[in-house]
C-alpha cells in the first residue's frame, strides 16, 4: 500500500525534519509577510521524504532513480517558480491576506497551523512515489514509460502556462487586463490543470502493485481541491474584484479547466 514510506528507517526522524523546517518558514513569514513560504516548505519537505524513499527503498534501482528524478524535478520547478515570482520583492498573494482576514484574532496561531500542515500533506503526496519506488517488478516498464511521458507534458504545460503569465504581468500596460493567448487562450487556469495531470503521471506507475487502483485517489483529491477549494474559486474572485467585466468576458468564452477551443460571444 501507499504507506510504504512509514517503513522507512527513522521515519519520525524525518517527520521531525519537516516540522523544523515548516518552523523555520513560519518564523521567516513573521519577518517577510508572505505565507507563501508555506507552499516552498511543501515542495522542500516532499523532496526530502521523496530522496529518503528513494534511497532507502528495496525496489530496482532503476525505477526509484527514475521516480526520486520526476519528485525533484517537479519540487524544484515549482519550489523555484514560488520564490521567483511569489515572494521574492513580490507582495503576499491575495489569498493569503483573504485568509487572515477570516482568521481575524486567531491569526497568528491560524497561520502556524496552516504551516505545519503542510507536514502530513508531505507525507500523503510523496507517499504515492514511494509505493511507485517500493514496486517489486525488475526493470523499467511499458506502463513507467507512459508514466514519464504524461509527466513531462504535465511539467512542462504548468511551466510554460507559468512563464507565459509571468511575462504578461511583467508589463506594466497588462495592468487590469486578462491574459488572452497562449495555453491561456484555452483554459482560464492551464497551471491547475497541468499540476493535476502531474498527479495522473504516477497512476500507470502502480500498475503491478497490490490495490493499485487506489492510486487514482491523489490526482482525485488534487483535481477536487483546486477546482472546487483552494485554486480555482480563490483566483476567481480574485479575478473578477480586480478585472470586473473584462474577466467576466473572458469567463463567457473560456474554459474553466480543461483547456479547450474558446466559445464565440457577442
Amino acid at each position: 500500500m501507499p504507506w510504504e514510506i512509514l517503513s522507512l528507517l527513522n521515519f519520525w526522524i524525518w517527520v521531525s525534519v519537516l516540522m523544523g523546517l515548516l518552523g523555520v518558514l513560519w518564523l521567516l513569514h513573521l519577518r517577510f509577510e508572505n505565507a507563501s513560504l508555506a507552499d516552498v516548505g511543501f515542495c522542500g519537505g516532499f523532496f526530502i521524504l521523496v530522496l529518503a524513499c528513494g534511497l532507502t527503498s528495496d525496489g530496482d534501482i532503476t525505477r526509484r532513480m527514475v521516480v526520486m528524478g520526476m519528485g525533484s524535478i517537479y519540487a524544484f520547478r515549482l519550489g523555484g517558480h514560488l520564490l521567483s515570482h511569489r515572494i521574492w520583492r513580490h507582495a503576499e498573494d491575495a489569498r493569503y491576506r483573504k485568509f487572515r482576514q477570516l482568521l481575524g484574532s486567531r491569526e497568528q496561531v491560524g497561520m502556524f497551523l496552516y504551516f505545519h500542515l503542510q507536514v502530513p500533506a508531505c507525507v500523503f503526496f510523496a507517499g504515492l512515489l514511494c509505493w511507485i519506488m517500493s514496486h517489486p517488478h525488475v526493470g523499467l516498464r511499458w506502463w513507467d514509460g507512459v508514466g514519464v511521458a504524461i509527466f513531462i507534458l504535465a511539467v512542462s504545460g504548468e511551466a510554460l502556462a507559468d512563464r507565459q503569465l509571468e511575462v504578461f504581468r511583467s508589463k506594466a500596460s497588462n495592468k487590469g487586463k486578462t491574459l488572452r493567448t497562449g495555453l491561456w487562450q484555452y483554459s482560464r487556469h492551464p497551471n491547475y490543470f497541468f499540476e493535476s495531470v502531474h498527479w495522473c503521471a504516477y497512476v500507470p506507475m502502480t500498475i503491478g502493485l497490490p490495490f493499485s487502483w487506489v492510486a487514482v485517489i491523489w490526482p482525485g483529491l488534487m483535481i477536487v481541491s483546486l477546482l472546487w477549494i483552494t485554486g480555482v474559486p480563490w483566483a476567481e474572485a480574485q479575478a473578477l474584484a480586480n478585472r470586473g467585466d473584462d474577466y467576466r468576458h473572458y469567463q463567457r468564452q473560456t474554459s474553466a479547466f480543461i483547456p479547450w477551443f474558446p466559445a464565440k460571444t457577442l
